[in-house]
């Protein structure tokens, strides 16, 4: 058995209901979705074995060869393993320029500026 080189051409697109004045409930999905990657969110808090920046690094890497190109890279306002390792992969051109990192936090103003700071 081999894997589908586009698997959006598996199914058809199922027929659609004529109703007058709605937009996006009458769209048909033509192509895959992009997909996010949120592995590296690893909750280190609730670990009995946490992920460390070489860790992180590795399944970092990993999910680039895969072909992620969207990827939640960590929560950098966490504390100072997630923000040195974020800050690392950005300071070493380690994120392709077709990839998109992203990160987690909440909305606080001092949180997001230290994951901006993160991403520098």
């Amino acid at each position: 058995m081999t894997m589908l080189r586009d698997p959006s051409v598996k199914y058809n697109a199922f027929p659609q209901v004529p109703l007058a004045n709605r937009e996006w409930p009458g769209r048909t999905i033509t192509r895959a979705p992009i997909w996010l990657s949120t592995d590296l969110r690893d909750g280190n808090q609730s670990l009995i074995d946490p992920m460390d920046a070489e860790k992180k690094t590795r399944f970092f890497d990993m999910l680039v060869r895969i072909g992620l190109k969207e990827i939640e890279v960590g929560f950098p306002a966490s504390g100072a393993t997630d923000f040195d390792y974020i800050q690392n992969l950005v300071r070493t051109g380690r994120i392709p320029g077709d990839v998109t990192p992203q990160v987690l936090t909440q909305s606080r103003a001092d949180l997001i500026r230290t994951s901006f700071d993160s991403l520098a």
